[in-house]
């Protein structure tokens, strides 16, 4: 008799239990209706989430948080198209001023991406002078080759640029390859020219922005000394293209935000129609 009693008090301890936990996973479930009803998502989530954790056998409130969590994962997608349709536009037209600048370098024959080039740019083809030559690849990235046309070799691997207060910034050293650094000869002239890409070409043209009107000093560092002061028509060019990479690599974010969001957006829809009854 004494054991049927303490099995009842047991059983009725443990309802109690579970009305309360059962009542506090309502609670999390209604403190995030009234949280979606305001278009707080993201807390709407976290609250969704405390169901499960406060009472895993609270069934329906779980099933009608994860219904809703969907709803609030759907708004937020919603928002995010509307947003990177309103970017791509306002940057749609950032591009079309600036291309207007630039030419797109590609043979169609051999070559599947070409290179955009700030076409004010008088080194923008040189081999027979030394300077730095940017242009922008279709893919947005910025890339800078360092040339040197002499009658005697540097044999350069890296530059340096420098302002008098003295700061300065690194290229990338680029070990001679005879690809991205190669070195030729053309009309008794000693030619090298090396390709630097992303992301140091970044710091490089932050860098030159950062200087404003200072000269700067461009320093080849090879197995002989050579300097040279940084025309103002290749600032402007890596400048230019700097800016110019960036609006495409922004393009390119939202093209992919807006991708993903639609693709989520219908997986969402079909989820929330297949599981409609889920409710409170």
């Amino acid at each position: 008799m004494k054991n049927i009693f303490l099995v009842i008090v047991v059983a009725v301890s443990l309802l109690f239990v579970s009305c309360d936990n059962n009542k506090e996973a309502r609670n999390f479930y209604f403190k995030a209706k009234e949280a979606y009803d305001l278009s707080d998502y993201l807390r709407v989530k976290e609250l969704t989430d405390s169901i499960k954790i406060v009472n895993n056998t609270a069934f329906d409130e779980i099933r009608a948080g994860m219904q809703l969590a969907r709803k609030a994962e759907l708004a937020i997608n919603e928002q995010t198209m509307v947003y990177a349709d309103s970017m791509l536009k306002t940057l749609q037209k950032e591009l079309d001023k600036a291309i207007v600048d630039f030419d797109l370098i590609k043979n169609e024959e051999y070559q599947t991406s070409g290179t955009i080039v700030y076409k004010h740019d008088p080194n923008k083809d040189s081999q027979t002078k030394s300077c730095l030559r940017v242009y922008v690849t279709e893919e947005s990235k910025l890339e800078i080759l360092s040339v040197h046309s002499g009658s005697t070799a540097v044999e350069h691997e890296s530059f340096k640029l420098a302002i008098a207060n003295g700061e300065f910034i690194m290229s990338e050293v680029v070990p001679y390859d005879g690809a991205s650094n190669y070195r030729y000869k053309i009309n008794g002239m000693n030619v090298e020219t090396i390709t630097h890409r992303e992301p140091k070409t970044l710091g490089i043209a932050q860098f030159v922005i950062s200087a404003k009107g200072a000269p700067i000093t461009v320093s080849y560092d090879g197995k002989r000394p050579y300097s040279y002061t940084l025309a103002k028509s290749t600032r402007k060019a890596i400048i230019e293209s700097y800016k110019l990479s960036e609006i495409i690599k922004q393009i390119k974010k939202y093209q992919r935000d807006e991708a993903i969001a639609s693709q989520t957006i219908a997986i969402l829809q079909k989820q929330i129609e297949d599981h409609k009854g889920d409710s409170i």
